[in-house]
């Protein structure tokens, strides 16, 4: 990816000549950063698998809560206590929003939430 911004900015007699090993740039930069990039997939492998693991968690959560009512119903009519109050409201949003995409980011750990 760095090598491709360095295509874009020089121009193509800067990165087509060879050294005197007979390696153009982008060979030499792969050369010199395997070591870096071996490092970034494990990093990158490691990071994924608990970004997986914290989205199952949210996703546990907000689905427990969404079955969970803040303040409880009213146990003569069935609607919740706090029902039309501000936080309630705020509740009734983030909830099923952060369901949906902690859902969506335990089906596809590389998406974009």
């Amino acid at each position: 990816m760095c090598m491709q911004k360095v295509k874009k900015a020089c121009q193509v007699h800067v990165t087509k000549p060879l050294n005197k090993d007979n390696k153009t740039a982008e060979e030499l930069f792969a050369t010199r950063n395997e070591q870096l990039h071996k490092e970034a997939k494990e990093w990158l492998m490691r990071t994924t698998e608990n970004c997986t693991l914290l989205s199952v968690f949210i996703a546990t959560v907000a689905f427990a809560a969404a079955y969970t009512v803040p303040g409880g119903p009213d146990q003569n009519t069935g609607i919740p206590i706090l029902n039309c109050k501000p936080f309630f409201v705020v509740f009734i949003v983030a909830d099923p929003k952060s369901d949906t995409q902690s859902s969506q980011q335990t089906a596809d750990p590389g998406a974009e939430v």
